[in-house]
Formats: C-alpha cells, sequence, structure tokens
C-alpha cells in the first residue's frame, strides 16, 4: 500500500498496547491518549487495539492502573516494616517519583473519560487509594512505638490513616518536595 506504512505482523499482546499507551501518556499526558495514537505507537491497526480495550475509558483506565501498579512496585515496599512515619515518607516519594513520568497524573488522569465513564474512572482511583490505606493501617498496626492511648472512640486508626493519607495526597497535589510537616503531626499524634 502506497503512502502508508508497514503494520505490525505479529499478534500485538494488552502490555505491549499498555506499554505505547503509557509511553504516550508519559511524552504527551492523558489527555492525549486515543485508539489511534497508541495503534500508531504500538505500529499496529487499530482494530487491534480495540481488540483488548472496547472503548477509549477502559484504554484510558488500563493504562492508570498500569502506571499506578509501576508506581507501587518500582521502588519496593513499605508495607513489611513496623514504621509507618519511614511508610508514609516511602508512599509520598514513589508516588511523587512515580508520577513525575506522566504529566499531570495525579491531577488529570479522569480528564481522559467521557462523563458516563467517570464512574469507572473513580473506581479505578479508589481501587489504586484503597490499597495505599490498606497497606498503611497494616504498617501502623505493626508499629510497636505507637502510644497505647493514641486511638480510641474519638480518633481510630482507620480514622487517622485517612487522615494522613488525606494530607499526604494534598501535598501531592501541591507538588510538596518532601511530607515534612505531616510526619511532624503524624509524631506528635502517635508517639
Amino acid at each position: 500500500m502506497k503512502g502508508r506504512s508497514a503494520m505490525n505482523k505479529v499478534i500485538t499482546s494488552r502490555e505491549e498496547l499498555l506499554a505505547a499507551s503509557k509511553s504516550i501518556a508519559a511524552s504527551q499526558g492523558l489527555a492525549a491518549l486515543n485508539m489511534r495514537a497508541v495503534a500508531a505507537a504500538a505500529n499496529v491497526a487499530v482494530g487491534s487495539v480495540y481488540n483488548y480495550f472496547p472503548s477509549k475509558a477502559e484504554l484510558v483506565t488500563a493504562t492508570v492502573q498500569d502506571i499506578w501498579r509501576g508506581i507501587f512496585h518500582a521502588a519496593g515496599s513499605c508495607t513489611q516494616s513496623g514504621d509507618f512515619c519511614a511508610c508514609v515518607e516511602w508512599l509520598f516519594h514513589s508516588i511523587r517519583t512515580g508520577a513525575a513520568e506522566y504529566p499531570d497524573f495525579l491531577r488529570a488522569h479522569m480528564s481522559g473519560f467521557a462523563a458516563q465513564d467517570r464512574k469507572k474512572a473513580r473506581q479505578t482511583m479508589e481501587e489504586a487509594f484503597g490499597h495505599m490505606r490498606a497497606s498503611l493501617e497494616q504498617v501502623l498496626e505493626r508499629d510497636e512505638k505507637v502510644r497505647p492511648d493514641a486511638f480510641g472512640q474519638d480518633l481510630t486508626r482507620q480514622q487517622f490513616v485517612a487522615f494522613v493519607f488525606s494530607g499526604l495526597m494534598a501535598g501531592l497535589a501541591r507538588e510538596d518536595t518532601d511530607c515534612a510537616v505531616l510526619l511532624a503531626v503524624i509524631r506528635r499524634v502517635l508517639y
């Protein structure tokens, strides 16, 4: 075919398409994701992308999930430790470092979804955030330095983790370079 580049004859995997999608998200942002761009980046026909992702929303959702997965697994894990402050700091820097690869990831990853797909986008985000909160709760439970009277009816571990997580995400949204103030508050409450 004159004027057209040769398409990849090998059947493309979902992982290869996600790699192409993440490459676009890294260089141009999530808003640049679409079926044609991913097909071109993967050197496949647009129909090949639709075989794995029936809609743009599903492509963006899968890309966002894969980015979160990469953020969590790139730097190891703090969940085996018993040091809550160290885990919060690790989480802050892991998210900050991972999200730095993708322009506006933390603030704009829902922008790639059509209005009817925002529920799925929020569900994807909540799954990632739920994973992080659960990990923080586990580490807090194992932290032997926590004062025995730190928690009670007026402040539960779950409420405290929700507060800490909100502060963590607010700092990331503000593009803070560290979470020193949050860590100081945590130390005053817990130890």
